[in-house]
């Protein structure tokens, strides 16, 4: 989200300033938390806090460029394959995904009255993934054993396809070079070694740069940068944070994100 400001009184030119979005129920969030999940302290740190740092930052690397007047979304996507744009890139997709990532978070009693639907269930079969157990239990492994921060995503391939994905940092599963699914914090297995060559190949192949298959949309985002829990949880509190989040996840807007005809 932004607003426009006039720049000056003889210019009467306007800037864009980048603001926290509004989420539904930010007010009474804001004074007593998500109760189970966030206190008001863990929320605001997570939420408030966060989304007023990265969009400050996003505001004052983008004023007087072509991205000043663009969302988190379309900024993320115009300096995704920009070298020299990496941290104007950093903030607009942080931005773009917490925002992503609190839009579908609900009070326990409303998310109890959401599920998966079948749709998206049928869809999760070619994965292995016969039922929402399954699918909770392989999202919130993936995300617990993942060093470091970032997301594990459920992803829409262009064959309208689900897939699961571990993104470290600030990656996003819009572009496959910018999608930092390999971790670099830890010794690079032979396996690991292989896929970074082959990225790299991928990234200087202009064919393979302009095809539409390289894109994938988020479905769902599960967050596990440390400031998400320790407020509420302490630092070794990830895995209680993940497994408190799953009862939290409101399945009527993650369904509206999957495609149908």
């Amino acid at each position: 989200m932004f607003k426009h400001t006039q720049r000056s009184s003889i210019s009467r030119s306007l800037r864009a300033i980048h603001t926290v979005p509004k989420l539904t129920h930010h007010e009474t969030w804001s004074k007593e938390g998500i109760p189970g999940l966030f206190t008001p302290k863990g929320y605001n740190a997570a939420w408030t806090d966060y989304q007023n740092y990265l969009n400050t930052n996003l505001t004052l690397l983008t004023n007087g460029t072509a991205n000043e007047t663009k969302s988190p979304y379309q900024i993320l996507l115009n300096t995704a394959k920009q070298t020299t744009q990496q941290h104007t890139y950093h903030y607009a997709a942080m931005s773009h995904m917490n925002h992503f990532f609190f839009q579908q978070l609900a009070d326990r009693d409303t998310a109890r009255l959401s599920k998966p639907s079948r749709f998206l269930m049928e869809k999760l079969m070619h994965q292995d993934i016969l039922d929402v157990d399954a699918l909770r239990s392989k999202l919130l492994l993936m995300a617990e054993n993942a060093h470091g921060q970032g997301w594990v995503y459920l992803v829409e391939d262009k064959d309208k396809n689900l897939q699961l994905l571990t993104c470290h940092n600030d990656g996003t599963p819009y572009y496959f070079a910018k999608r930092q699914q390999l971790d670099f914090n830890s010794g690079i297995d032979e396996l690991s070694y292989k896929q970074l060559e082959n990225m790299q190949l991928r990234c200087q192949d202009e064919s393979v740069k302009q095809r539409e298959e390289e894109y994938m949309l988020p479905i769902l985002a599960i967050n596990f940068w440390d400031h998400m829990y320790v407020a509420d949880y302490g630092v070794n509190g990830k895995a209680e944070y993940l497994n408190q989040l799953w009862e939290y996840l409101n399945w009527d807007v993650i369904n509206k994100r999957l495609f149908q005809i």
